[in-house]
């Protein structure tokens, strides 16, 4: 198991009611993550983006580490 510190911004903190906090993964991965979100806060897993160490990911299975700076997002509107 491994603490991760994720920050929440946008709609997700809105959601979540939280701007960030530690949770401890069985298994670290942002697909493991998503799903933890998707339990604990009844989060549409299309409103959710994850940034590793600011920058944007799309691969859910690529695994995270207790160093990394985690953030979930809101998608982002523009053009």
């Amino acid at each position: 198991m491994k603490n991760l510190h994720i920050k929440y911004f946008g709609e997700v903190a809105e959601k979540t009611g939280k701007s960030s906090e530690l949770l401890e993964l069985q298994e670290p991965s942002i697909s493991h993550l998503i799903e933890h979100l998707k339990l604990e806060y009844r989060l549409n897993s299309s409103i959710i983006k994850i940034a590793i160490n600011q920058e944007l990911v799309t691969d859910d299975q690529q695994s995270l580490s207790q160093d990394d700076e985690i953030a979930v997002l809101s998608p982002f509107a523009g053009g």
